[in-house]
C-alpha cells in the first residue's frame, strides 16, 4: 500500500503566513520617543453599551508577528462572531518584514465603531489573504441600562 505525503508537501514552494505571538486590544497606545517601545494603555476584552445600536469611540490593536518574509499585505476584519452581518470595520496595512528571525509590531488604530447588537465580536487578521489568528471581544449591555429591561 502506497504511503500518503505528508501535507507539507502541497505546501511546497508557498511562503508561509507569519506566526504569531500576540493580539492585545487597548484604548490607546504610546510609543517611547527614546526607546522606540510600544506602551499598551488600558487593555480590555469587554465593551460595555448603554443601548443599541453602540457606537464605541476608538481602540487599538497591538500584534507581534514573527516568521514575516518580504512585502506582506495585513487585512485586520472587525465581525459579529457568527458573521451574519458585514464587517463592523476592515483595515489594511502593508508591512515590510526584512528578516524572518525578526518580531514585527504592527498596530492597527479603529475609530468609531457601531456595533448593531450585543453578542461576541472578533478580530481577525489575515497575512496575503491568509487567516494568522484572531480574538475575542464581547460586546455586552451595562446592568441596569435600558437594553436589560
Amino acid at each position: 500500500m502506497a504511503k500518503k505525503k505528508p501535507k507539507t508537501s502541497e505546501r511546497k514552494g508557498k511562503i508561509p503566513p507569519p506566526y504569531p505571538l500576540a493580539m492585545v486590544v487597548c484604548d490607546n497606545i504610546h510609543r517611547d520617543p527614546g526607546t522606540g517601545k510600544p506602551f499598551l494603555l488600558g487593555c480590555f476584552s469587554v465593551i460595555l453599551a448603554r443601548d443599541f445600536p453602540a457606537t464605541h469611540p476608538g481602540l487599538c490593536v497591538y500584534i507581534e508577528l514573527t516568521n514575516g518574509r518580504g512585502k506582506i499585505p495585513f487585512t485586520l476584519r472587525l465581525i459579529d462572531a457568527d458573521e451574519d452581518r458585514e464587517p463592523v470595520v476592515t483595515m489594511e496595512q502593508e508591512f515590510e518584514c526584512e528578516d524572518p528571525r525578526f518580531v514585527v509590531q504592527l498596530i492597527f488604530g479603529l475609530a468609531n465603531l457601531t456595533f448593531p447588537q450585543e453578542g461576541e465580536y472578533r478580530l481577525q487578521l489575515f497575512a496575503s489573504k491568509e487567516f494568522v489568528m484572531e480574538r475575542r471581544i464581547l460586546v455586552t449591555s451595562i446592568p441596569g441600562s435600558p437594553q436589560d429591561e
